[in-house]
């Protein structure tokens, strides 16, 4: 997930001169080659990998969106989500070993193929183009989110982007529906917590999860005939909560005022500003 996270291996953008190589976007058809390319040694390892996060994840056809289309164009990197718990016997680790210690082992595997380095849950590998760019060559950077649940958790950030023109990111999606979870009828407020990297709902008091599933997650916040169709993003959240003027929404709203600062709150142009980014 992070842009520069190959630059300690001398492989950067080109704008920040690197020395090893060159970081590149890649395009839809782009990622059709490096899942092909990277799958079959995940699956080597016990764990195919989860491929649908993030935005390259809406380029993939199993993508839970897939049917809507998506509008990005390119990404600057691939997520891929990887369960600690099925890799472990192919590394040669015990069952026992932690999270921690199988990103390093991981880190150590992927490093005899390629540009590869651990950096706190993930492991940032550099996948050959075949490309050159003044005299260096290219790489598409893949960061394995190594991690146990880890593809549950994945399907927490198998964001819907769908939408023209939205002024939302994937962490507006997280807002929203940590502001639906800390609302659930039934319950005080702020009883449950989510926690959107580690793909949870949780009890705040105790930090216990509930669940992992996201559909699970999306029959408890918005009722029994819901699933995670309707949390793709957020302005499905916001239809599916009636609308941005809805009190469980109280929390995203103050969340999008806090990210333009500039309008005062309570402002007549604070709430224009707010409705017209929020409309749906």
């Amino acid at each position: 997930m992070s842009g520069n996270a190959l630059k300690k291996l001398g492989i950067d953008d080109i704008a920040n001169n690197p020395t090893k190589g060159v970081l590149v976007r890649l395009t839809k058809e782009q990622f059709a080659q490096i899942k092909k390319q990277l799958q079959p040694i995940l699956t080597g390892l016990g764990d195919s990998g989860f491929w649908r996060a993030g935005g390259a994840g809406s380029f993939d056809p199993e993508h839970r969106y897939a049917k809507k289309g998506t509008t990005k164009l390119d990404s600057g990197d691939v997520d891929v989500f990887v369960d600690t718990d099925l890799i472990k016997p192919k590394l040669g680790l015990s069952p026992e070993t932690d999270d921690k210690a199988v990103r390093v082992a991981l880190a150590q595997y992927m490093g005899k193929k390629f540009p590869a380095l651990q950096i706190g849950k993930n492991v940032h590998v550099g996948l050959p183009t075949g490309g050159e760019v003044n005299g260096l060559p290219t790489y598409f950077q893949v960061d394995l989110m190594t991690m146990k649940h880890a593809h549950d958790i994945g399907q927490h950030h198998e964001h819907d982007y769908s939408v023209k023109d939205s002024p939302y990111k994937g962490v507006d999606q997280q807002l929203a529906l940590a502001s639906l979870v800390n609302s659930i009828p039934g319950h005080p407020p702020k009883t449950f917590q989510y926690d959107g990297f580690g793909g949870a709902l949780k009890n705040r008091a105790t930090g216990e999860v509930i669940t992992h599933n996201i559909d699970e997650i999306a029959k408890l916040v918005l009722g029994s005939n819901a699933s995670a169709d309707d949390l793709g993003n957020a302005e499905s959240i916001i239809a599916a909560a009636g609308g941005i003027n809805s009190p469980r929404l109280a929390q995203f709203r103050d969340d999008m005022a806090k990210k333009y600062p500039e309008l005062k709150e309570g402002s007549a142009d604070w709430f224009k500003s707010l409705r017209q980014k929020l409309s749906v």
